[in-house]
């Protein structure tokens, strides 16, 4: 006798691996290898196969902004697994960066630990205080948590400001090139493939997770609490859980943050940069797995390709020319906000949208008509 639903769960396995093989799907595969491949090499020698690239042409993106893509990617992933898929609004986001800057300050700098070590030191400390943070999340919701969360992030700040100026000066805490190994991480390039290799890694860990019991009940709190509890779950654990592991990798991403910056100070940590993440994940779509990718992309690099595409503007353009060189900065903030604003307001489910209907005609082709 089968179990009920039994099938259809075999079922769905089977059109997922169909869905592996089909045409569609091999080749986007293969263009987004062939992409992070030669994406380095392109921007570091502006030429593709021989043909010369200007940085105009680049949009005015080069490694470092793709780097720092990365790192916000990561980030948004680890808020969204907080905020998109438990429920739980917090806005100590910028503070579990500053605990893992703080922690690798202390850990690499001081104590020069090794790179591995460091990183597992700023999660563990992220960890611990994402718990003690948490605990105020089993009496406290919505705007109530929200306020919890804002003053953790000012008494962070503040701590790490007086660590700062006590260990070493008002202008930030030095960090070492990191090393594993034997292979230093002093350029660009080798920053690069760190930082991918570890955005995989986490997009593909955070999807299994989702897939367990453990990432289940994460979305079953989220969608209806008492439902989840009559159901047997026990919320007050899945919230702490849901607050101690974003804070971990939050807080490892913010000692990479540190690292690949090399000197940072208390005042990268605003209340602006917990604002950004936020329209990351909201831009992308919130619970959802490629969401915080598209919204960190859409973030990041936004900016420079419209200031990029006004330079290319004369002066001696009427009114535009005249706009785009007297309040360029003032141009892409209306501008950015113009696009937010569409992409909202046509798609609530933000960018992810538009790439599930996208995925859903090429993955399926040619089978699609059958």
């Amino acid at each position: 006798m089968s179990r009920p639903g039994f099938g259809r769960i075999v079922t769905s396995y089977r059109q997922e691996r169909r869905l592996l093989r089909t045409p569609g799907r091999i080749v986007v595969l293969v263009i987004a290898l062939a992409f992070v491949f030669l994406l380095p090499m392109v921007l570091l020698q502006h030429s593709l196969f021989g043909i010369p690239i200007s940085d105009s042409q680049l949009l005015g993106i080069g490694l470092p902004q793709v780097n720092l893509t990365l790192i916000a990617i990561m980030g948004a992933i680890s808020l969204n697994l907080l905020v998109g898929y438990t429920g739980l609004i917090s806005l100590g986001h910028a503070a579990f960066f500053a605990v893992g800057a703080f922690a690798a300050g202390f850990l690499g700098t001081q104590l020069q630990l090794p790179f591995p070590l460091v990183l597992l030191g700023a999660g563990v400390a992220g960890a611990i205080v994402g718990l003690l943070i948490g605990l105020p999340s089993l009496r406290l919701q919505g705007l109530y948590l929200m306020l919890a969360t804002l003053a953790l992030h000012f008494v962070v700040i503040f701590v790490f400001l007086q660590y700062q100026i006590g260990n070493f000066s008002p202008a930030g805490i030095p960090y070492l090139s990191p090393e594993i190994g034997p292979l230093i991480i002093d350029d660009d390039q080798k920053w690069y493939v760190l930082l991918l290799i570890a955005a995989v890694l986490l997009l593909l860990g955070v999807r299994n997770l989702l897939r367990t019991r453990q990432g289940r009940s994460f979305i079953a709190v989220r969608d209806h609490e008492i439902a989840a509890a009559s159901m047997g779950i026990n919320v007050p654990r899945v919230r702490l859980t849901s607050f101690a592991l974003s804070s971990f990798v939050v807080s490892v991403v913010g000692a990479l943050y540190a690292y690949y910056l090399g000197n940072i100070g208390e005042g990268s940590f605003t209340l602006n940069f917990v604002i950004g993440y936020f329209a990351m994940i909201i831009i992308g779509g919130m619970g959802s797995m490629a969401g915080p990718v598209f919204g960190a992309i859409l973030w990041s690099m936004l900016p420079q390709v419209i200031q990029t595409i006004a330079k290319q503007v004369p002066a001696s353009t009427p009114f535009f020319g005249q706009v785009l060189n007297a309040y360029q900065g003032f141009v892409v903030l209306v501008i950015v906000a113009i696009l937010l604003l569409v992409i909202l307001r046509f798609r609530p489910g933000g960018l992810n949208d538009y790439w599930q209907t996208l995925k859903g005609g090429v993955t399926k082709w040619p089978y699609r008509n059958k």
